[in-house]
């Protein structure tokens, strides 16, 4: 049976939500300016497959509706075989992450906590560099990088992909 998980579930049992003490901190800070962005974890709709999350060698199966919404939602084309077969293998791949106990570790802020990182000072230049900076880029108008569109359309046809259910 499919069952869905919170996103804040996952990363909790992950540890890689910061301490409680940021936590409230983080929830008593006051915004400047209006967001739609959520203030609370919400929860998510993309169902889940508890076996993969118990044994983590188990390959999960994704339904054509989850297909559709991460294409959607990463506007990611997941229409061949190759794509599908990637996405399976990352799922597996976090189910194996999430099986590892990480009861009493606490999180990393960095993955260098051991290494001594010198800081600079801050001097303040005109910079002056656009000139060089956009001579790396490929396509430029009007002084702006030009972004390549997403790969898929946001709106696409009904139909138009072969995967089966």
């Amino acid at each position: 049976m499919i069952r869905g998980l919170t996103i804040f579930t996952l990363f909790k049992r992950s540890a890689l939500v910061g301490s409680s003490r940021k936590q409230s901190n983080w929830a008593k800070s006051r915004l400047q300016f209006e967001t739609k962005v959520p203030q609370r974890p919400c929860p998510s709709t993309v169902p889940i497959v508890p076996t993969a999350l118990q044994e983590p060698d188990t390959k999960p199966t994704i339904d054509r509706q989850v297909v559709l919404l991460l294409e959607r939602l990463s506007l990611v084309d997941l229409e061949t075989n190759d794509a599908l077969e990637t996405l399976v293998d990352s799922i597996g791949f976090a189910s194996r992450i999430l099986a590892i106990d990480t009861e009493g570790v606490e999180p990393m802020y960095t993955v260098l906590e051991q290494e001594k990182l010198s800081l600079r000072e801050d001097v303040l230049n005109d910079g002056d560099l656009q000139a060089d900076v956009l001579r790396n880029a490929t396509v430029t108008e009007e002084e702006y990088f030009v972004a390549p569109p997403g790969n898929i359309p946001l709106e696409s046809p009904e139909n138009s992909h072969p995967i089966a259910n």
